[in-house]
């Protein structure tokens, strides 16, 4: 994974009773996985008991029964080991809106209100592969070539095939710009971006300091603050 941005990266899976914390639904397995200086680290992973039954359907879709979830931690010693484990490091996930939802609803008390940031390997792809007929984890890691001993939909087995699309996302990212500059504070902005624009986003980003004056209107040079378009009239 030696395209991966320099720093420490947490890939964030969680297998849920639904779709919405909102609504009821409540995380049963959660996988955070370290990435230090493009090299695999710890992951943090482990069955979590949420007080209530695992629905059939979640079963057909995880092989996650409620039986399997007797004994395991309860959300709060979960989700404060959790917490301890993600630091103040960006955090990645698939559809990260998801996974951010359940963070925020069940972990939210151990962040102290400490402001984490996510990069969606979705909203990614979308930008660097434009016009794919599906975005899916499990379409993506099988049209790269990536995988896993284990089985998708299952948060460990999750996180690892993301990491390692994640790797394969800013590879590309970087050879579309032709610069090394590709960050974290890059991918965030990047997931931001019109899709139809994105690569001409990035093409501009890799343009040499002091050429920013033809890449087109509203972008700043690589070094600054941001390059996204501004609003007519912003200084």
């Amino acid at each position: 994974m030696q395209h991966i941005p320099k720093g420490r990266f947490v890939v964030l899976d969680f297998e849920t009773t639904g779709i919405s914390p909102a609504q009821g639904a409540r995380i049963i397995e959660v996988s955070a996985r370290e990435i230090v200086d493009g090299r695999a680290g710890d992951e943090f992973a482990t069955l979590v008991d949420p007080g209530v039954r695992v629905p059939f359907e979640i079963t057909q879709l995880t092989g996650i029964t409620t039986t399997m979830l007797a004994g395991a931690p309860d959300s709060a010693a979960a989700m404060a080991g959790l917490a301890a484990f993600i630091g103040p490091s960006p955090i990645v996930a698939h559809n990260a809106g998801f996974d951010r939802r359940f963070l925020d609803y069940e972990a939210g008390p151990f962040l102290c209100g400490a402001p984490v940031r996510a990069l969606c390997t979705l909203l990614l792809a979308r930008r660097v592969y434009p016009g794919l007929d599906s975005y899916r984890l499990g379409r993506l890691v099988a049209a790269f070539g990536i995988r896993t001993s284990g089985t998708l939909h299952r948060a460990s087995a999750d996180t690892f095939v993301t990491a390692h699309l994640f790797d394969r996302i800013c590879a590309d990212a970087r050879a579309r710009c032709g610069s090394p500059w590709v960050d974290d504070d890059v991918l965030h902005k990047l997931q931001r971006v019109r899709i139809a624009g994105a690569h001409d986003w990035l093409a501009a980003w890799g343009k040499p300091v002091g050429a920013a004056a033809v890449a087109g209107p509203g972008l700043l040079r690589r070094d600054g603050a941001d390059i996204l378009p501004r609003a007519a009239g912003a200084r």
